[in-house]
């Protein structure tokens, strides 16, 4: 348990049970959370704990979080007029695709780290889509993100997977 500058933090993970599943939906003890700014709020509060586990904090309370997959996830893909691509994520954000964060997972899914890296995000099917219009082949079959006039190869790495 770690300290907090009251004392010890309280773990709520044996009452409250949260799980974000592959679609970047949060549940409570099974329940989706639907209401908009709850979802935004534990959107807002969830970090990374010491051994890597996802978490959110309240206060001097913590809880643990199930992660199916990915704990965001691009909803949409986007060219802005400096030819940038941009992502926007579930919770409403929108980040800045930079190529080396992004990587072809298990099952050809694309992921990127966001939010300062400390997390990944899942691009659901529609975004991928979208992203496909920048992606382009060579004669070896490697594939390349095509933006801002350059191209850069998209890794297919798994360790810049949940770890990185």
């Amino acid at each position: 348990m770690q300290e907090s500058e009251n004392g010890k933090l309280f773990d709520a993970s044996p009452y409250l049970k949260l799980f974000i599943d592959k679609d970047g939906r949060w549940f409570q003890n099974g329940a989706e959370i639907v209401h908009p700014q709850i979802y935004r709020q534990f959107n807002e509060m969830l970090e990374r704990g010491p051994d890597g586990e996802y978490l959110v904090r309240m206060g001097r309370e913590i809880c643990r979080v199930e992660v199916e997959d990915a704990p965001f996830v691009v909803m949409r893909v986007n060219q802005d007029e400096q030819g940038r691509i941009l992502m926007e994520l579930n919770d409403g954000c929108s980040e800045t695709l930079a190529p080396e964060r992004l990587w072809i997972g298990r099952e050809n899914i694309p992921y990127s780290r966001v939010k300062g890296d400390s997390f990944h995000a899942r691009f659901s099917r529609p975004a991928y889509y979208q992203l496909a219009q920048f992606i382009v082949t060579d004669d070896d079959k490697e594939f390349f993100l095509l933006i801002e006039g350059c191209r850069a190869r998209i890794s297919t790495d798994s360790n810049n997977g949940p770890a990185a």
